[in-house]
């Protein structure tokens, strides 16, 4: 008969209070191995077995169904608190052989204790059954478990307090002494602390994982007169909820208090246990007479209570606790026997708990509401809290939780700590321990590291949820949800399931729907995790970030809903919403507006739960009507004229001041053209136009207005008399600084549309070339030099030009040097352009002015770039050779790509430009005799300054970290970490602040564009953030830096070259080599080495962008690359110094090749074979430039006074 068919059948009777029963045996202290351990009567298993087989044996005659063990405290944790080298063992005769107790591990002593206090109950069975009075019924040995003396959760008060990790290991022992002993079923009871009793749950699945067997599961928990666990104020539904899931069998209550005080508890036990209900009371409530503790309850009286539990409230199982006695059992039997307990049906909603209340996942009357501001990612004030130095402040955190928990009414709080500056798996868990040590929501822990949850989960005490699992990759060969489930599932969480695959998040409802098919089963299937547990996250995507024509990030996800609801019956669904108004931040009302919309359609068609801040959800009947009607046009037309329109409104009510759009439709055709082309007005769309028997494709709208305009004016009069004058106009503000090139390039974009339907339309009808009919102020050939892959300057320069009338022959990056020439010619152009970002390409400069010198072309060569400037324009004009009188006059340094446009604007002044020539010659001469003089000084300093010398004395060797990392982010989880102020002004190209006003901008805006771009890229997978970094064993060798392989510092793995070079105020020389130990010293050091990517994906994106003309985007998305790249170096610094263990006011000096310290781009390659990072789509150029270019690759040294000078 097993205890689990049992169940149900009739009502089982447990037996009564074994300590009352030892009690009255009124045993010497010897017994117990003298007076120190009188309290352990678990020792009487040694001592007293027979005593304790007989008190068995009256409760078997009683009418008990099953017996308890006589091994409530024996446990590891439990038996420390004894000093047995005091022990006395003279009267304990049944002691093991072999087992000296006063010197055995108290593991040791936990198996033996609880093997032998189950084979004393087995012997009781056995003897019963032979008794003529034995009626057959179903006999079981209860182990017993009671608590540690410990507490895991969180409190203020003067406990003992102990790790999950260490009671897990605590119960685990006993379960093992359980199991071998013959226990048929664990009875963890009296229990006060609901994240204990998880953590005994899971020490017992571990102990019946290893030995192979599965006992059945009994919890039962003590509660005060108000159904709560006294010491944390844990309600009895959110304790029950919190075992839901871990592979309990039997749910109850006992001590504490008698049977009528127990009522309630029952009765709300009835209404949601899904598990069979045990209940153990006192006998009656104690009472003191004569010094000792009484209890009075009749056995009649208890019986009464009890009888009534089982035939009215469906309780399954019954017995005694303390002042119980075999009495009590026979009373209980008597009135019980052959009784059925009546049927129940308790709430079959889905449960998540917290430390004192549980909440239903019910969404019949209304969205569930998930709280998402307790982010450190989200939530500046959470941020400044959680990474400031020291200690993390918790009250501000908790005046977060309380405004959403106690303020808004918020009973879920999503709770991250996703962070670049501290560790997230130490302060997850920490922030979710000390946060629920008063706390009546519930909690969603949110992480991207399985690390993280799986901290965090054994820091909470209650039933969470967890966010997130997914069938993206996590590392190789393992999903995010393998890795998640298989460490977590046996705490019985409900899951957030992103609908994210191999090919990243779902876009259209067939992908969000086939794989959330997919999760439910596989969940299923792998681990048991049923729909029940499961909320599919339908992803968000920013509104207006799709990339496909046709495509509505709104309705695909509305359409996925009710498909995905139809899965399974029990599956639900959520959002993580802020995402869908991202970028809108500084316009909280149309975000409310949005949010709410869009929330109230999708809970109509299904979804559940959402992850929101609840001050941007209300209920639209509270928003204005048109208002509402302006979102749904937003969220089902994808109208992005209505997004305008709402915006102005959002405007309106944070400035207080009407705002109001260009309005187009009052203007003349002419005029309405070169308005949206100074304005950047972008009607995407792509589309066919006939004119004239011709079908044109377009992509922007005012493609319909230049063919309507093309039959009042010819082409090039058009062009000349309106288009080119439009962009002078627009040329001339940039310059003045009252138009910043962001908005340019938009313009710029507007333009080659209107373009390039002129130019086709004039080739098809005349088949005239518009290179040699429209009028344009010259032609200029450009491109990136050869070996080198960088274009955004090279972009600009041409945008710039364009924009001024000049025509762009634009020959891309990696041009063959002798391509410049033969296209110049072939173009009969007026200058080329060259563009390099890397010292050794820009030295193909020269090279490119010594083959026109030998060909006798001459033509002005216009030279830009990061390692270009004007001494090296010098050189570029001395074509390769040493005589300065045939110093060239027509090589220009173009600091910026406005200065390009001036350049030509000056060479073209026919009256001035010999004078121009004459000037700029004189400048080259300059700046030649100054490189040269500079590099004769070096060459002198570099052959007499004395080497640096180097202290070691306070040098420390990284002691962790010598392992290969691997790390890969999600863009919005660095987006703290970008350099706000550098994307702006430079990478973005809005140049100083102080110039932003008059371009009619302001950081808000900017802030705006940057979570707007952050959300479009993370959505499209432009940018997958990874890096690689390793701390290696090193020692210097002359000016190179050997790095061995970890473990074997005989196999040299490879070298890292240092340049030699001038130190501060020219007092001595050094090379960074001198940092780490001497290989002759035999004394070893340590380098690290880190490449970071953003990933090759983004290279394609841009490329379309220009294609399609949206040069402003482009810009955008390269900017944020590049920055990206650059921070992300920074903070895997930081990461790898953290992993060294290096306190941060000793972190050393990062070197990247193609600098100073070390020129020799060489190092790339080195650096890239070093950390295998090829798979990370990075490539190398034959110049050992990246590619892609937003790749940096560097050298750490951790000498505290390493530097660059």
């Amino acid at each position: 008969m097993s205890f689990k068919n049992e169940i149900g059948k009739q009502v089982l009777i447990l037996d009564g209070a074994m300590g009352t029963m030892i009690q009255d045996l009124e045993l010497d202290d010897a017994a117990f191995g003298g007076t120190e351990f009188k309290m352990l009567s678990d020792l009487l298993v040694f001592s007293r077995p027979d005593e304790l087989g007989f008190i068995h044996l009256k409760y078997l005659q009683a009418g008990a169904n099953l017996i308890e063990t006589n091994t409530f405290g024996a446990s590891p944790l439990r038996l420390k608190e004894f000093d047995f080298t005091k022990l006395d063992p003279a009267d304990l005769r049944a002691i093991p052989k072999n087992l000296d107790l006063r010197s055995c591990a108290v593991e040791d002593l936990t198996r033996h204790l609880n093997m032998e206090g189950c084979r004393i109950a087995c012997r009781a069975i056995e003897k019963y059954k032979t008794d003529p009075d034995y009626d057959g019924r179903p006999l079981f040995v209860a182990g017993s478990i009671g608590p540690s003396n410990y507490v895991v959760s969180s409190t203020q008060a003067d406990l003992n307090q102990a790790t999950f990790g260490q009671i897990v290991d605590n119960f685990y022992h006993q379960v093992c002494g359980l199991i071998a002993g013959g226990a048929d079923v664990l009875l963890v009871e009296t229990q006060q602390d609901i994240l204990e009793t998880k953590a005994i749950i899971v020490g017992a699945r571990k102990a019946f994982a290893e030995k192979g067997t599965a006992l059945p599961i009994m919890v039962q928990v003590t509660v005060d007169t108000f159904s709560k666990m006294q010491i944390f104020n844990t309600d009895i539904q959110a304790a029950c909820t919190t075992v839901a899931g871990m592979g309990v069998d039997v749910f109850g209550i006992n001590c504490n208090v008698g049977p009528e005080e127990m009522v309630a508890t029952v009765e709300k036990l009835n209404r949601f246990c899904p598990y069979p209900i045990s209940v153990v009371p006192n006998a009656g409530q104690p009472i003191s007479e004569d010094g000792k503790t009484r209890y009075k309850l009749s056995p009649e009286d208890m019986a009464d209570t009890m009888e009534s539990l089982v035939r009215e409230q469906g309780v399954s199982i019954v017995g005694g606790c303390c002042g119980t006695r075999p009495d009590h059992i026979r009373a209980l039997r008597k009135r019980l026997d052959g009784v059925v307990p009546a049927p129940r049906q308790p709430d079959r909603r889905v449960f998540v708990s917290g430390p004192q209340e549980a909440v239903p996942i019910d969404s019949s009357k209304g969205l569930v509401r998930i709280g998402e501001r307790l982010n450190v990612r989200g939530s500046r004030i959470v941020r400044e809290a959680v990474e400031r130095e020291g200690d993390i402040a918790m009250p501000v955190l908790e005046e977060v939780v309380n405004d959403q928990v106690k303020d808004l009414g918020i009973e879920i709080i999503d709770v991250c700590m996703d962070s670049n500056i501290v560790e997230t798996e130490s302060v997850l868990a920490q922030v979710i321990h000390e946060l629920t040590s008063d706390f009546k929501g519930v909690m969603c822990i949110d992480s991207f590291s399985v690390e993280a949850l799986v901290q965090a989960i054994e820091s909470y005490p209650g039933r969470p949820i967890i966010n997130s699992i997914s069938l993206e990759e996590y590392k190789a060969g393992q999903s995010k949800l393998d890795a998640v489930l298989s460490r977590t599932a046996w705490h019985g969480p409900i899951y957030i399931a992103l609908v994210n695959g191999p090919k990243g998040p779902a876009q259209t409802a067939d992908e969000k729907y086939e794989l959330a098919a997919e999760i439910v089963r596989q969940c299923g299937e792998r681990y048991g995790v049923g729909p029940d547990q499961i909320l599919i996250d339908v992803n968000a995507y920013p509104i207006g970030s799709e990339s496909l024509e046709g495509l509505n990030f709104c309705t695909e996800t509305l359409e996925s809903l009710p498909r995905i609801k139809a899965i399974h019956p029990d599956l639900k669904t959520t959002i993580g919403v802020g995402n869908l108004t991202n970028g809108l931040g500084k316009k909280p009302y149309m975000r409310k507006v949005l949010t709410s919309v869009f929330l109230e359609e999708a809970r109509r068609v299904g979804l559940d739960c959402a992850i929101l801040n609840p001050n941007h959800y209300v209920p639209p009947g509270s928003l204005p009507s048109e208002d509402v009607a302006l979102a749904r046009r937003v969220i089902f037309e994808h109208d992005m004229n209505a997004f305008d329109q709402l915006e102005e409104i959002a405007l309106t009510k944070k400035t207080g001041v009407k705002q109001k759009k260009v309005d187009y439709s009052g203007l003349s055709l002419e005029e309405s053209i070169c308005s949206k082309i100074k304005d950047g007005f972008k009607q995407k769309e792509e589309g066919v136009v006939e004119k004239e028997g011709e079908l044109f494709d377009y992509r922007d709208r005012i493609v319909l207005e230049v063919a309507e305009v093309i039959s009042q004016h010819e082409p090039l009069d058009f062009i000349g008399d309106y288009l080119m004058e439009t962009m002078r106009e627009l040329g001339d503000a940039f310059g003045r600084g009252e138009v910043s090139l962001p908005h340019l390039l938009k313009s710029a974009g507007v333009m080659r549309s209107v373009m390039e339907f002129l130019e086709r339309y004039m080739q098809l009808k005349s088949g005239v070339k518009p290179g040699e009919a429209i009028r344009y102020k010259g032609v200029v050939v450009i491109g990136t030099v050869y070996q080198d892959v960088h274009s955004i300057g090279k972009d600009l320069a041409k945008t710039l030009l364009e924009n001024y009338g000049f025509r762009v022959v634009d020959l891309g990056v990696q041009v063959p040097l002798e391509k410049y020439i033969e296209v110049a010619r072939q173009e009969n152009a007026d200058a080329i352009g060259l563009s390099a970002l890397l010292v050794q390409t820009s030295n193909h400069m020269i090279t490119v002015a010594k083959k026109l010198r030998e060909q006798s072309y001459d033509i002005p060569i216009l030279i830009g770039g990061a390692p270009v400037n004007s001494r090296h324009a010098g050189y570029v004009a001395m074509h390769g050779q040493d005589d300065t009188q045939k110093i060239s006059n027509n090589v220009f340094y173009c600091k910026s790509a406005m200065d390009g446009v001036t350049i030509m604007n000056q060479l073209r002044d026919k009256k001035h430009c010999l004078e121009f020539l004459n000037e700029n010659q004189k400048t080259l001469m300059r700046e030649y005799h100054r490189a040269k003089g500079i590099q004769e000084r070096q060459d002198e300093l570099i052959a007499t300054l004395p080497r640096r010398i180097v202290e070691f004395k306070k040098h420390e060797v990284p002691r962790d970290g010598y392992e290969l990392h691997k790390v890969e982010f999600k863009l919005h989880k660095l987006a703290s970490n970008i350099d706000d102020k550098s994307l702006f002004s430079l990478n973005w190209k809005f140049g100083k602040q102080s110039t932003w006003r008059e371009k009619g901008i302001d950081l808000g805006q900017l802030k705006e564009l940057k979570n707007k771009w952050i959300g479009k890229v993370e959505a499209e997978e432009w940018i997958v953030p990874r890096a690689r970094f390793m701390i290696l064993p090193a020692q210097s060798d002359g000016d190179d830096v050997i790095f061995y392989k970890p473990g074997d510092t005989e196999k040299e793995l490879g070298r890292i070259r240092f340049s030699v070079c001038i130190g501060k105020g020219q007092n001595d020389l050094f090379s960074a080599a001198q940092y780490f130990y001497l290989k002759s010293s035999g004394r070893m050091d340590a380098i690290g080495l880190q490449i970071t990517t953003v990933g090759n994906r983004s290279k394609e994106a841009v490329e379309r962008f220009k294609k399609e003309n949206d040069l402003e985007s482009a810009l955008y998305l390269q900017g944020l690359c590049d920055r990206v790249a650059e921070d992300l170096a920074e903070y895997i610094h930081n990461l790898l110094r953290m992993r060294s263990g290096q306190k941060k006011d000793k972190q050393g000096q990062r070197y990247s090749p193609g600098y100073t310290a070390l020129a020799d781009m060489s190092n790339n390659r080195v650096v890239w074979e070093a950390l295998k990072a090829g798979d990370l789509g990075i490539t190398l150029t034959d110049a050992n430039e990246f590619d892609p270019p937003s790749t940096t690759a560097a050298v750490v040294c951790f000498h505290r006074d390493a530097g660059y000078s």
